[in-house]
């Protein structure tokens, strides 16, 4: 396996099991290859901006063939079987995991970050339930090393009925190499792939973007968001866009991804299924020259 990730650019641990790095089969600005490792020891390679799989192969110069029978060499590899959602008793740990970490006043870095960032009062950020990580300290067993090693901002993923099924942090240090940090998945079981934000007016149009940034910017203008991670596997979790498709519902949707390829395929790919699920949604196109929705608001601001 190490000699295929040594081929790639930028790569880094995304959980146990999978990766991300520069696509090489096109102009990447930023990592949205995932790899993952299969326990029958494929490597799986998605694009997200769209390149295809053999595009992808031959810009790595291998063959289809060096992608089966890959020795894992003591790493991490997924399970076939599709992951269940987590339990109940996943969900009620993870809840008094968030309840235990600093937040308001005990959390002035994080607080003062998100205000500066992407506009949200310190009262907004309670209401959303953000956190703050210090750093290195003892924590359930689903926290990666990677999301210990350096203080962060907790961003809670909750449903649409408000409870948390997941999280992200986001590096305040500077230091980590991955800004946004997910939660690791428990063995056999997945976190939320999708994080819920309500704004100040349950009215007001909701905005899917992808990751967690945007969405904060997004409620800090008023309207409702849903953040989005890993939007180019969402084609095999038709769970997860049946629960977008059902909580949408009803409502003024639009879909708002970065202003680059793979933006525009992440708009593609949630208008595609929530259209397929007779859902009205509309695209979000950001002016040219900004790269996504919380620079916009930035320089808006």
């Amino acid at each position: 396996m190490s000699a295929i990730l040594d081929r790639l650019e930028e790569w880094r641990d995304y959980q146990p099991g999978e990766w991300v790095a520069r696509c090489p089969a096109h102009d990447d600005g930023k990592p949205s290859l995932w790899i993952n490792l299969k326990t029958s020891g494929m490597v799986g390679l998605a694009c997200r901006a769209g390149c295809r799989f053999e595009d992808i192969v031959a810009a790595l110069d291998l063959l289809p063939r060096h992608l089966f029978n890959v020795d894992a060499e003591g790493l991490v590899a997924v399970a076939e079987a599709r992951p269940a959602p987590v339990s109940p008793f996943l969900t009620a740990g993870l809840r008094v995991w968030l309840d235990s970490l600093p937040a308001g006043a005990e959390a002035a870095p994080a607080v003062g970050y998100v205000q500066k960032r992407f506009g949200l009062s310190a009262a907004e950020q309670d209401r959303l339930g953000l956190r703050w990580w210090p750093g290195p300290q003892p924590c359930p067993e689903w926290v990666p090393t990677s999301f210990v090693r350096y203080p962060r901002l907790v961003v809670p993923m909750a449903d649409f009925a408000g409870v948390a099924r997941g999280a992200q942090g986001r590096d305040l240090s500077g230091r980590c190499p991955g800004r946004w940090i997910s939660l690791a998945n428990p063995d056999g079981f997945e976190w939320q792939r999708y994080g819920v934000f309500p704004g100040p007016d349950p009215g007001a149009p909701w905005i899917v973007a992808e990751g967690l940034s945007d969405p904060l910017a997004i409620v800090a203008d008023g309207f409702n968001a849903v953040g989005v991670r890993g939007a180019a596997l969402l084609n095999n979790d038709p769970s997860t866009l049946d629960a977008l498709a059902a909580g949408l519902a009803g409502r003024d949707v639009r879909v708002c991804g970065d202003n680059d390829r793979s933006g525009r395929e992440f708009a593609r790919t949630i208008l595609a299924a929530l259209h397929e699920r007779e859902l009205h949604a509309r695209q979000l196109t950001l002016p040219a020259g900004y790269k996504d929705y919380s620079i916009w608001r930035e320089k808006r601001r």
